[in-house]
């Protein structure tokens, strides 16, 4: 953006500002131009200051001359004035429109009923925003193409039905418009180059640093035990919206999975794999879930051992007594009893478990931020090796397991994460497991990635480094082997399947029900998505805007060829 201040000396906050908070993360998000600027409390403290029409610059930098390390706060100033959250006092930015490009944002749920449109938007926990638009308004909508500059509408609409269409559909309640300097063509083999404010969005819950207290960011050590125990109030939400999981989108039979269900399918790869499971007339299985969410892969895989004549004992260990209800409710009749505790401290119901299930659940278990500095790592030196051990003698059990084990961390990024309460269900799962018994662990993550925090959650939740935890696994005394979890359970990975965000889902799911049309958190496949919308509204032409995508890359909001299983076999004799 460039703007002429002409000889004022002040600057003022843009009105057009908002700001948000999420995970101890500050953003700020220009309502004009749809800018997103992700900063820390200093940084917006020092925007803040601008607020009045008479702030002198210069004051309000000499305030902070060392407040931001190597970055100069004249450079800040540069940026706000950039993206435009600064601007002269009085300043009109409607003026500064008309050469940008309107482009239709990623994620916009509408409906058309005879010539006019109406907005669904429901970000993160706010309150769903219908905005409906009249037929002059719709007709300027239509003729949007990521094209055509906002003054070549302008000069067929006018620029005060165009400027307030900017105004309504950028505004952060709704984030259907962002403003390009350059036109989307220019992006076509060039997408690397596409600015990422252009396709994202902004969820998360509005902040004002002067009466709100930042929502706190994860501990350096945090642990889901806290969270699982008290804050889970509704299950079965907690699923379809909070945190869905791989095994709740094919939670009913799914024609990915031939007509079965995850449960199902899991458990029949299993039976392949390792005949040493006794199933069939006859046969016993003892099992033992690790967290079992709405009790669905208990339910199944119990169902489907017991059709074949096996002799099933199910247990659940379950930190959450809102899930653990639910469990109850979901496998009820069956052979699976429910037990209440943390899977890191309380005592295993067994110790003799023909298979252990950790279905998507080791990402919430205790995990550590370190950093370089703590361990004397970096710099041109490289690992000093004496400084290394010190700093793993501070860190406790995060440290031991980390000698114990042997657990190579030279290569890690600065900060980097340690999935330490995942390693530690390893070493109990030992204990709990019969010889020649079996486990499987689930979750997304990768086999050479350090773990990566997933931010669109109202918790905590790491990826898992795989490869580290085939070390701890094999240093424990297990035979292990690794798969997609797609692939184990023999996904059709190439049929389509409806793409979303959570914030996306819960519009999505208003605008259909303004239809008496109702949807749930499923694995729709584009068959079954327009199966269920029947005749009441079409893609695209009373409906907007539905995107589907290859199964193995995107299923509603998950991206299944994340989703990886480490496989564990304790030998017969060790």
């Amino acid at each position: 953006m460039s703007v002429d201040h002409g000889n004022s000396r002040y600057l003022q906050r843009s009105p057009y500002t908002s700001t948000y908070a999420h995970m101890g993360e500050i953003y700020v998000y220009h309502d004009l131009f749809g800018y997103i600027l992700k900063m820390s409390p200093d940084i917006l403290a020092f925007l803040e200051r601008f607020e009045g029409d008479r702030v002198l610059p210069e004051e309000v930098c000499r305030d902070n001359a060392n407040a931001f390390g190597e970055m100069t706060p004249e450079s800040f100033v540069g940026i706000f004035l950039q993206f435009g959250c600064l601007i002269i006092p009085g300043y009109d930015q409607l003026k500064d429109l008309w050469d940008y490009i309107p482009v239709r944002s990623r994620w916009n749920v509408w409906t058309r009923v005879g010539g006019t449109l109406t907005f669904y938007a429901a970000w993160g926990e706010r309150e769903l925003a219908k905005v409906a638009l009249t037929e002059a308004e719709t007709a300027i909508w239509d003729r949007i193409d990521g094209e055509a500059k906002l003054d070549d509408l302008a000069a067929d609409f006018g620029k005060p039905a165009v400027s307030e269409l900017v105004k309504k559909l950028a505004h952060n309640s709704v984030q259907a418009l962002k403003l390009s300097a350059l036109p989307m063509s220019f992006y076509k083999h060039k997408q690397h180059m596409k600015p990422p404010y252009l396709t994202s969005t902004m969820p998360y819950a509005p902040y004002d640093a002067k009466t709100d207290t930042l929502p706190p960011g994860f501990e350096d050590m945090f642990s889901p035990e806290g969270y699982y125990r008290h804050d889970v109030s509704d299950a079965d939400a907690q699923f379809d919206h909070q945190e869905t999981t791989l095994s709740h989108l094919f939670r009913r039979p799914h024609p990915a999975l031939r007509g079965r269900t995850y449960g199902e399918t899991l458990i029949d790869a299993l039976k392949r794999r390792w005949a040493s499971l006794e199933v069939g007339s006859g046969g016993k299985v003892k099992i033992l879930e690790i967290g079992g969410g709405l009790g669905w892969v208990a339910r199944h895989v119990t169902e489907a051992l017991e059709k074949f004549g096996t002799e099933v004992t199910y247990h659940i260990l379950e930190l959450s007594p809102t899930l653990a209800a639910k469990q109850r409710e979901n496998t009820a009749g069956l052979s699976v009893t429910i037990f209440e505790g943390d899977a890191l401290t309380a005592d295993l119901p067994g110790d003799d478990y023909d298979l252990v299930i950790s279905n998507e659940m080791i990402g919430d278990l205790t995990a550590i931020k370190l950093t370089h500095a703590q361990l004397g790592m970096g710099g041109e030196e490289g690992i000093d090796d004496d400084a290394f051990e010190a700093g793993l003698d501070t860190l406790g059990i995060a440290g031991e397991l980390v000698k114990k084990h042997t657990v190579p961390i030279g290569d890690a990024p600065d900060p980097f994460y340690l999935n330490v309460g995942a390693w530690q269900l390893i070493e109990r799962l030992w204990g709990a497991i019969k010889p020649g018994g079996h486990a499987i662990l689930t979750e997304f993550g990768e086999l050479g990635r350090y773990p990566v925090l997933s931010t669109q959650l109202d918790h905590p939740e790491l990826s898992i480094h795989f490869g580290q935890l085939t070390i701890v696994a094999r240093s424990v005394g297990f035979e292990t082997d690794y798969e997609f979890v797609m692939d184990l359970i023999d996904m059709n990975r190439e049929m389509k399947g409806l793409a979303t965000t959570r914030s996306y889902f819960r519009a999505l799911t208003a605008a259909l029900a303004d239809h008496d049309i109702a949807l749930d958190k499923f694995g729709y496949t584009k068959p079954m998505f327009l199966n269920l919308l029947g005749d009441k509204l079409r893609p695209g032409k009373t409906l907007g805007e539905i995107e589907y995508d290859n199964l193995e890359d995107r299923l509603m909001g998950l991206v299944p060829h994340e989703f990886k299983a480490l496989l564990l076999t304790k030998p017969l004799s060790h």
